[in-house]
């Protein structure tokens, strides 16, 4: 005779090994960027920054910045024409929209109007970065600190920004445990 408890165990963790193994291939293949790179982008923009994955920003925002090129956050990025009707198209495609999937979408939460032009100033950036300061003892964090995104996210470059795959020990290269009063 067939005990049923001894079968159902069984069953249950024969299913837990299946779904296991199946949830460990699945992490193993991210694989390759996850948007469409362009080259024009990574080579206009990547020059001076991170040429950040579109999909980090609302496409309102992405147009915003495309056209304040003269002041780019304090600097002077101005592009030709062409270069520029390029790369907004590219963002126009690719950024963040609220009738498109995208693996990013939830930085489409709780957005004001209009949306802010810096990614470190969405709403729901904030909230996934917020025990940032708290674990570095800090009331506020110097603005720009955590503009560097691959000084955590080892994957930026390839628009990977998945908590669980942070550097080992995360955190900007200049930490050291704990931020600095001179940033």
């Amino acid at each position: 005779m067939i005990d049923r408890g001894r079968l159902l165990g069984r069953i249950w963790l024969l299913g837990t090994l299946v779904f296991g193994a199946g949830g460990l291939v699945v992490n193993a293949v991210e694989g390759p960027p996850q948007y469409v790179q362009d080259e024009v982008y990574m080579e206009e923009c990547g020059a001076c920054h991170l040429a950040y994955a579109p999909d980090l920003l609302p496409v309102v925002s992405w147009q915003r910045v495309m056209s304040g090129l003269e002041d780019h956050f304090g600097d002077n990025a101005e592009l030709d024409d062409e270069t520029r009707a390029h790369i907004t198209t590219y963002l126009d495609a690719n950024g963040l929209d609220p009738g498109r999937p995208a693996k990013m979408s939830r930085l489409l939460r709780g957005l004001p109007e209009p949306p802010p032009i810096r990614i470190t100033e969405l709403p729901a950036f904030i909230n996934m970065h917020y025990r940032i300061p708290i674990e570095l003892e800090r009331d506020e964090l110097p603005e720009g600190f955590l503009a560097p995104c691959a000084d955590c996210h080892k994957e930026a470059e390839l628009g990977i920004y998945d908590a669980e795959r942070l550097h080992p020990g995360y955190g900007p290269a200049v930490w050291d445990g704990k931020a600095t009063e001179d940033e």
